[in-house]
């Protein structure tokens, strides 16, 4: 009797593990999106939302983080080394995928991937 309770607690172990959040808060959440934090200490706010992804034809990027300060944000985060705003780094389910300063750069990594992703659905398919 014993065994049996210890076995159903160990199966309920099991499956709360494996749908536990992201180990990072900044990471994504979905393998199939991109999670994008974007630093900029200038006095304007940047704005990559729906609207911004809309006009670049960005549709990999699920969640994204704003900060407003480089130091806070290599306080939180040292991995991160970021050297200057505005910073746009890129992560997938557990890890950095790209880092850049500029948002052209950016935009061009994002649709690359984009494009990478679709050739290799339509080779699958």
């Amino acid at each position: 009797m014993v065994s049996i309770l210890g076995l159903s607690l160990i199966g309920c172990n099991i499956s709360e593990e494996s749908e536990q959040t992201p180990f990072h808060p900044l990471f994504s959440e979905d393998e199939n999106y991109y999670s994008l934090l974007v630093v900029n200490e200038a006095a304007g706010r940047y704005d990559l939302g729906q609207e911004w992804q809309e006009k670049n034809d960005i549709n990999n990027v699920k969640t994204i983080h704003g900060r407003s300060s480089l130091d806070d944000t290599n306080n939180s985060y040292k991995f991160l080394e970021l050297e200057r705003s505005p910073a746009f780094v890129l992560f997938d389910t557990d890890d950095i995928v790209f880092k850049t300063y500029n948002e052209k750069e950016l935009i061009k990594f994002l649709k690359l991937m984009n494009l990478s992703d679709s050739l290799f659905c339509n080779r699958v398919l």
